[in-house]
Order: C-alpha cells, then sequence, then structure tokens
C-alpha cells in the first residue's frame, strides 16, 4: 500500500466486504480503494457490475481485526 487510507476509505473496505451491491460504481473513496487494488469490479451473474475485495483488501481487513480469513 503506497497511502495512508482515511478513516471513510477504511470503513467503505468494510462496507465492500459486507455489502459489496450497496456500493455505487462512482463513489470517490472507492476509486482510492481501486488505486491501491484493495478492491476490483466485477460482473455478476446478472450482468451488474459490483465491487470485490482483492486478496489484498482482504488482508487489511484481516490485520485490522475486522475479517477472518
Amino acid at each position: 500500500m503506497k497511502k495512508l487510507l482515511s478513516p471513510h476509505e477504511i470503513a467503505m473496505l468494510f462496507v465492500l466486504f459486507s455489502a459489496p451491491g450497496q456500493v455505487a460504481l462512482a463513489d470517490p473513496d472507492v476509486a482510492t480503494l481501486q488505486q491501491e487494488q484493495l478492491v476490483e469490479v466485477v460482473s455478476t451473474t446478472s450482468g451488474n457490475a459490483e465491487f470485490r475485495l482483492t486478496s489484498d483488501g482482504t488482508e487489511l481487513l484481516r490485520r485490522l481485526g475486522l475479517a477472518r480469513t
């Protein structure tokens, strides 16, 4: 990770972990998470797009004590 994440970005990472379909694709906090390669856009089975945590994003949440592997 190249930069420190803001509290909003960390909160968004947790939201993406628990409810990825609830986050708008244009959310500015998510853009930073994409730049840091913590989340990626994927297509769903219904043909829509949503965010998914990368392995680095999941690892960061695990280190923060917010997710278990």
